[in-house]
């Protein structure tokens, strides 16, 4: 696909994996649509990696995220604009730069900035096409032969959305998280409103205290 003449192809989500470069920091895989042994990793946030995972999962809290208001405001509410699709256009000093391009009533198109991580999830909860700028692609892309198929991360997921307490066999549940991981994710169950599961965190905290 061409964009302002400049050549695009089109991207999914493979996964969203636990990244070593920082603590509670993911890595979003990006897979060429019709080539998925090529792909690109971009870092992002907990909250951004919880709402990418909530989308492919159909498991989001029932309070709307920044990504579903803005996404419903638009589609649902605004009369005749539409999210068309998400570009992934640029990449400095460690940094990747999006787009969300939306068009209006009067059949124009225009560019919406925004970090790649919001620009997908608005993506998958919109049903719209990821794009990334080819040149981009290749210059970033990793070439990987899968043999186990695509893996996700549903344990991150359960952090939020069951009240899984037990440590998985892959040591990605409660038990391998430190007191500080766990009360920074009873925060966000806090800002969520979802007592139910701040309260099991909050029984694991007391656990270690013990």
């Amino acid at each position: 696909m061409r964009i302002n003449d400049i050549e695009y192809i089109e991207v999914e989500v493979l996964d969203v994996r636990s990244s070593s470069h920082a603590t509670e920091a993911f890595s979003l895989i990006l897979t060429d649509k019709f080539r998925d042994d090529r792909y690109v990793p971009i870092i992002i946030g907990l909250n951004e990696a919880r709402a990418i995972l909530g989308e492919r999962h159909g498991r989001l809290p029932q309070r709307p995220l920044t990504h579903t208001l803005f996404a419903d405001l638009l589609t649902d509410y605004i009369s005749d604009y539409n999210i068309e699709f998400v570009s992934i256009d640029e990449y400095n000093e460690g940094i990747y730069y999006a787009s969300i391009v939306i068009q209006s009533p009067n059949g124009s198109y225009f560019n919406v900035d925004a970090r790649p991580s919001d620009a997908v999830a608005i993506a998958l909860h919109a049903r719209v096409p990821i794009f990334f700028k080819k040149v981009l692609f290749e210059e970033q892309m990793h070439i990987t032969q899968k043999t186990s198929g695509r893996q996700e991360v549903a344990d991150y997921m359960d952090l939020y959305t069951s009240s899984k307490t037990q440590a998985s066999e892959s040591g990605t549940g409660w038990g391998a998280m430190t007191v500080a991981e766990l009360k920074e994710i009873l925060q966000n169950a806090v800002d969520e409103e979802n007592y139910e599961l701040a309260a099991k965190i909050q029984e694991e905290i007391d656990k270690r205290k013990a």
